[in-house]
């Protein structure tokens, strides 16, 4: 398991969590945020082999992360508050792969996207709390992932059908409950009763969190892409990629909570 350093100090004034977030990793964000495949998909210079590809890692990310969130949501006490059905991704870049005609087999993970998996399996053996760090990034990934929506649409030629988006479901699953839901989650992030030393832990995962998507895209920059995509004849690519991987929608295991969004005010 990766070592993470902290730096508890009682000098330091205390701040929410998710304020410490957004400062302390403001650097490896920029990075992550700023590389070369993100600016094609945001510019709209992304082909549907290329978006499948960065699809198919993230659906390897998430499936580590949501096999674990789902284990640890009943027993450990953190994640109750905190994680909830709209933050399991898996289904939602399950569809968008289908609309694409693509499918887990043909995107086996990278090597920057298996030590991300290896990172959050250590994680959740040896210091569960640090997953809030992982998902702290990926779900902010989806304020970014509204804007960039569009530009992927208009791209690859997807289109909305009958209010629902065909093939960018990941890039921006909350649509305008978006701002709503992200408040949400820092503010349960921020009514945490942590230590000192398990917030500075989530800070850090949360640092090489980012690295590790940065990492990603460099691998997806330099990899060569696959040479062709799932087929199965009589089933849809998704069904055949879900049946192999026995993949069950992970928001199953979370237990349903009422929504606030609507009673709940905008962030500043």
């Amino acid at each position: 398991m990766l070592e993470y350093r902290t730096s508890s100090s009682p000098d330091r004034p205390p701040k929410p969590l998710s304020e410490r977030l957004r400062e302390e990793t403001r650097a490896d964000h920029f990075r992550a945020e700023k590389h070369p495949l993100m600016a094609a998909m945001v510019s709209g210079r992304i082909d549907r082999t290329g978006y499948a590809r960065y699809l198919g890692q993230l659906l390897n990310v998430h499936l580590a992360l949501e096999t674990q969130l789902c284990r640890l949501a009943a027993e450990h006490r953190v994640f109750g508050p905190v994680v909830r059905e709209h933050h399991m991704r898996t289904p939602d870049l399950l569809a968008d792969l289908e609309a694409l005609g693509q499918c887990l087999t043909k995107h086996p993970p990278l090597p920057a996207t298996g030590l991300f998996r290896e990172r959050i399996d250590g994680l959740a053996a040896d210091a569960p709390v640090g997953l809030l760090g992982t998902l702290y990034v990926l779900e902010g990934s989806t304020n970014g992932g509204r804007y960039i929506a569009p530009a992927v649409r208009r791209a690859l030629g997807l289109f909305e059908s009958t209010g629902i988006t065909s093939g960018t479901e990941y890039l921006d699953p909350h649509a305008e409950r978006q701002r709503d839901r992200w408040f949400l989650f820092k503010t349960s992030l921020d009514a945490l009763a942590l230590s000192p030393a398990e917030c500075d832990l989530i800070v850090a995962v949360a640092s090489d969190a980012f690295r590790g998507v940065h990492d990603i895209f460099e691998d997806l920059t330099h990899a060569a892409p696959p040479s062709a995509v799932c087929s199965a004849p009589g089933r849809s690519a998704g069904a055949a990629c879900a049946a192999e991987f026995a993949v069950a929608p992970a928001l199953a295991c979370i237990p349903h909570r009422a929504e606030k969004e609507d009673r709940t005010p905008h962030s500043p």
